[in-house]
């Protein structure tokens, strides 16, 4: 064990744990700036999008939602659900690839 892998979901760098009976990994410890760019920067190069010149803000907005909230909400939201921690639900079921970008 101990493989370094990404989720293709949500782009988090993950340590596999193990394999059986089911696979499973743990997310490692790190600031919440370094952990949420690495997160994007993953996801939107898994997915072959290009982040636009928003992107610093966005970065600032989720870090920000992160310190009051506990969780990688979606800046464009104001609701704190668990379908709207970034990647929100709409983007990982092809809304940004469908409508040309997210909100």
């Amino acid at each position: 064990m101990g493989e370094k892998i990404a989720c293709t979901i949500c782009g988090a760098r993950l340590e596999l744990t193990a394999l059986e009976p089911e696979p499973a990994a743990r997310r490692y410890a790190r600031e919440p700036a370094e952990e949420i760019r690495d997160r994007v920067e993953t996801f939107a190069r898994l997915r072959g999008y290009a982040l636009s010149e928003e992107k610093e803000s966005l970065l600032e907005g989720l870090v920000e939602k992160n310190r009051r909230f506990g969780d990688f909400y979606c800046p464009c939201r104001f609701a704190h659900e668990p379908g709207f921690v970034c990647p929100c639900l709409e983007t990982r079921q092809n809304y940004v690839r469908k409508e040309g970008g997210c909100y």
